[in-house]
């Protein structure tokens, strides 16, 4: 009886330190939010915005799962690619503003995101306002936004990490060999390649070739917008890549890649003197977040709206987190845009490589009902918008596109691990089994699938194969033929795609809103965002009640930072819950 006092003692007063510690968190976060609303940071006269662009870009502000823990609003939000974009747009109509000062060393986002931020600040220097980029060293995803400033430094012990694109795909079937798991694999389309890591133990010939014309394709892009900023021939910076010319300060600043070699304080100077102020003044620098609470308003409210749905991430079944696209919370959000008189166009941006067959033909149907309606319905894609991501574009009547988009992969497979092998050779454990009928016990992972099995799993995949296409057809107003000679699982950049029939328009996201207001017949609007974000400490809190989620794995997530979404990416492929359709391979360019 004493131990259960003892225990009963000490839950209570672990329930009452956790209620007091919320309690406090509450307490700081109303206060701090309270101050906010109430004195954003003022915007002093020559002052100079500081982009350090550091943190995971999102499509969707704060929509990602790994927000930064603070009771500070400005510092714990996740700024999206879009509200960046229009802070470097709202800067460089501000008086106040006089340059930007870019200290990037690494960034965490695909390549279509970061031309995106990199366009907003070509089109800021043409205002005659300066970008000055300076960091101890860049990586390439962060020289490719550096090399749009009118200037480029790099410290003395830098370099800029210049080498091209790669891909590098590991293989499993050895190791799971060894193990005892034998994953059976069903898949429809011979360039459908994400089951190749189960499968084989190199790329497969069509894999390559679809690879490869990718990532030639987008080191194209990269070396002419280089080039076009620094103004050199794409041949030498070509040579300079091929050489790892930036391997060195000293390499980078006679391959043309920089402007010269600094200290930060020395850059610092430069500045000064660009904006006319002594030696011994401050620079009165402003941040991203601190100058959006300050200068970037929301949109006035109009009659009529433009919902902008933001689809990101996985698609998954269900509610999905931050950062995914759940079947239920995007069909609850279209069936709301449907039925919304106020709402006359959608436009569904997609920065998705895929994901569960069935949560993207639910998410089709939702939009095909919404097109019922009469409402235009178009599409912008973004980084990704490939396998499931492609499934739900397919209903669009205009899809654009960005040059640098990844899309395609119209196909599916499906993956179920066998560790009978595992249970028997390894474990030494066996089942023995009672049937009243012939798949009774089947499907199950406990034992080898029999060759019926195997083949009904074939033949569902190929079933939910011929579906796609047909839904693709339906949409693009072509043959299921016709989809099927572009489809296979093939991948495809946006110029290739537009040329095949699965694109209309190369362009961004302000294209995709302009022709659906015009389709619509309007000329005033309010842009209205689709999900509404969530603060980060909603999400804390949501998070520490979840069963499943404690704030030691919450801090750990976020310590992952920029190698999440490749291990989010991995644990989709190894973990499916039925028909997937997703892209093969993420690229990184960072």
């Amino acid at each position: 009886m004493r131990q259960f006092f003892k225990f009963l003692f000490a839950s209570c007063l672990g329930t009452l330190l956790a209620l007091l510690a919320i309690l406090v968190i509450i307490t700081g976060t109303l206060s701090s939010l309270s101050q906010q609303a109430s004195a954003p940071k003022d915007v002093k006269p020559n002052s100079v915005l500081r982009l350090k662009l550091d943190q995971p870009i999102p499509e969707l502000t704060d929509n990602s799962t790994n927000l930064p823990i603070s009771l500070n609003q400005s510092k714990s939000r996740l700024l999206g690619v879009h509200d960046i974009s229009r802070i470097i747009r709202a800067a460089a109509k501000d008086k106040d503003i006089k340059g930007i000062f870019l200290e990037t060393t690494e960034v965490q986002a695909g390549f279509a995101t970061s031309t995106l931020i990199r366009e907003e600040l070509e089109a800021f220097r043409k205002t005659g306002k300066f970008v000055i980029a300076h960091a101890p060293y860049y990586s390439q995803g962060a020289y490719y936004l550096a090399s749009a400033a009118n200037a480029v430094y790099v410290a003395p012990q830098g370099l800029v990490d210049l080498r091209g694109f790669a891909a590098q795909v590991p293989f499993f079937k050895e190791l799971l060999d060894k193990v005892g798991i034998d994953m059976q694999v069903y898949y429809a389309g011979e360039f459908k390649s994400a089951t190749e890591p189960y499968r084989r133990t190199s790329i497969s010939p069509e894999n390559k070739l679809q690879t490869r014309e990718l990532l030639e394709g987008m080191y194209d892009m990269l070396l002419e917008d280089i080039s076009r900023s620094r103004k050199t021939k794409p041949e030498q910076l070509r040579q300079a890549v091929s050489t790892y010319a930036g391997r060195t300060a000293e390499g980078a600043r006679e391959a043309g890649l920089i402007d010269g070699i600094a200290y930060r304080e020395e850059v610092l100077a430069i500045m000064r003197r660009k904006l006319g102020i002594k030696t011994d003044k401050e620079i009165s620098f402003i941040g991203a977040n601190a100058y959006y609470d300050a200068r970037v308003r929301a949109e006035e409210k109009q009659a009529d709206k433009i919902a902008v749905v933001i689809a990101e991430g996985n698609i998954v079944d269900g509610k999905g987190d931050a950062g995914s696209i759940g079947d239920e919370d995007y069909v609850a959000i279209i069936d709301e845009l449907r039925q919304d008189k106020r709402v006359k166009a959608v436009v569904l941006r997609i920065n998705s490589p895929g994901g569960s067959a069935s949560a993207s033909d639910h998410i089709w149907e939702s939009l095909m009902l919404l097109k019922e309606t009469g409402k235009p319905l178009v599409v912008s894609m973004g980084d990704y918008a490939a396998s499931g991501g492609y499934y739900i574009a397919a209903p669009a009547d205009t899809i654009f596109a960005q040059r640098n988009t990844i899309t395609g992969s119209i196909g599916v497979f499906l993956l179920f691990p066998s560790v009978q092998k595992l249970m028997n050779d390894k474990l030494g454990v066996r089942f023995d089994t009672v049937l009243t009928a012939p798949y009774a016990a089947g499907f199950t992972p406990v034992q080898q699938l029999s060759e019926a099995e195997g083949r009904m799993l074939q033949e569902r995949t190929d079933w939910l194969y011929q579906v796609f296409l047909g839904k693709v057809g339906r949409g693009r107003n072509m043959s299921v033929a016709g989809v099927d000679s572009v489809a296979r699982g093939r991948v495809w950049l946006a110029d290739r795609a537009q040329q095949i029939g699965l694109v209309d328009e190369i362009g961004g996201l302000d294209e995709a809103i302009q022709t659906a207001a015009s389709m619509a017949g309007l000329t005033t609007y309010e842009k209205a965002v689709y999900p509404s974000a969530v603060s980060p400490i909603e999400r804390l809190f949501k998070e520490l009640m979840e069963e499943d989620e404690d704030l030691g794995s919450i801090i750990f997530r976020q310590k992952m930072g920029q190698h999440q979404p490749y291990i989010q990416f991995m644990e989709s492929l190894s973990q499916p819950k039925g028909v997937q359709a997703r892209m093969p391979f993420l690229i990184d360019y960072r």
